[in-house]
């Protein structure tokens, strides 16, 4: 791939040698997001009005990112580059006029025994506020990370990070308007702002990092109570008249990088005492159709 080509965003625009100065993880998000907005989107367009003519130019910033990658000799066997691999060897085609296959399953409904867990799972969740004294196996928290990591994100832009609490002196730091100390496990979700920032979504849609962090909270809150486990929500404060930046607190108490902000976190452990699941509105007084 030529290095002429730029990757152009709407506030800036990044040349090769730019790309070769890109700390690795910021260039790890502009190579997601440049394979989700210059390969991913147009691609089904493409497919289905296919012309059997070449775009030469279909994918080639994607190409240029990963290319960079390579030659920086940075890691090639993880989950989300062997993804990028795959719509790069589509665009490869496409470029070339060639129409490609794209191997991956429709959606199927589920069955009706798989429709009852999917209830179970959604309507009896519960926000748990109450805890006892018992630690939370790690293989448990693996997994209720793994359903965070694997939640819808933003243009995949994988910049959500992570902080596991489990040590007394730790969770004091981070505060809530519940007593958390005695919670075996928290997880505080920030996001790296360097990623946002380079791909224009920092400026363009500043709130879709905190969207994000919001739908891995949920996927680990529903992980949880299918694991058995009780889990609430609970938000940051920002800084006003009368409070103080608490994730802001929390990220220099714990010492974590600049570039993180902290957008919420969740508590989790063994419920100690029930509680009655909220009920909602009717849903024919919240929907609106013309």
């Amino acid at each position: 791939m030529s290095k002429d080509i730029k990757i152009n965003y709407h506030f800036h625009e990044f040349t090769y040698e730019d790309l070769m100065a890109l700390d690795s993880d910021v260039l790890a998000g502009v190579l997601r997001e440049r394979i989700h907005h210059n390969i991913e989107v147009p691609l089904y367009p493409v497919l289905r009005k296919w012309k059997g003519k070449a775009i030469g130019t279909f994918g080639d910033q994607a190409q240029l990112a990963f290319d960079v990658w390579r030659e920086r000799g940075l890691p090639e066997d993880t989950p989300d580059i062997d993804w990028t691999k795959r719509y790069l060897a589509i665009a490869a085609k496409i470029r070339t006029g060639e129409k490609p296959e794209v191997d991956a399953p429709l959606p199927e409904p589920f069955t009706d025994d798989e429709m009852q867990v999917v209830r179970k799972l959604i309507y009896e969740r519960r926000s748990i506020r109450d805890w006892i004294d018992k630690p939370v196996p790690d293989e448990m928290i693996e997994q209720i990370l793994e359903a965070g990591n694997m939640a819808p994100i933003g243009c995949n832009l994988g910049h959500l990070r992570f902080v596991v609490l489990t040590e007394p002196d730790e969770k004091k730091m981070i505060w809530s308007d519940i007593k958390t100390t005695d919670v075996p496990v928290i997880i505080v979700i920030c996001h790296d702002t360097r990623v946002a920032e380079a791909v224009g979504q920092a400026t363009a849609v500043p709130q879709n990092p905190g969207f994000d962090a919001a739908a891995a909270g949920d996927h680990m809150l529903l992980m949880a109570h299918a694991l058995g486990l009780g889990g609430v929500w609970l938000s940051e404060l920002k800084k006003t008249e009368f409070t103080e930046d608490t994730g802001e607190e929390f990220k220099q108490r714990y010492g974590l990088p600049e570039h993180f902000e902290v957008d919420l976190h969740v508590a989790i452990g063994w419920t100690a005492i029930g509680s009655i699941k909220s009920a909602r509105p009717a849903l024919a007084d919240l929907v609106y159709r013309k």
